[in-house]
């Protein structure tokens, strides 16, 4: 699968960065690692090109980025 123009521009991207107008929240998941993170997973799924991302949205992740997910979305 090619990813759209829109998702290509994501890879790595910071997660600071919104998703773009095709790229719609699938769900998210609470993350409670210990005391040093918590925050929430975003699951996003592409209606262009059908493309899966994830985004850890978490103050102790500032360098986190968005990434390709292979996380089955029902």
């Amino acid at each position: 699968m090619t990813p759209c123009p829109d998702c290509a521009a994501l890879r790595d991207a910071p997660t600071s960065t919104s998703p773009h107008a095709n790229l719609l929240l699938h769900s998210d998941v609470a993350i409670n690692f210990s005391a040093t993170a918590t925050g929430r997973v975003e699951y996003y799924l592409c209606h262009r090109c059908g493309a899966q991302w994830e985004r850890t949205r978490a103050r102790s992740e500032p360098d986190a980025t968005w990434r390709s997910s292979s996380k089955p979305l029902d």
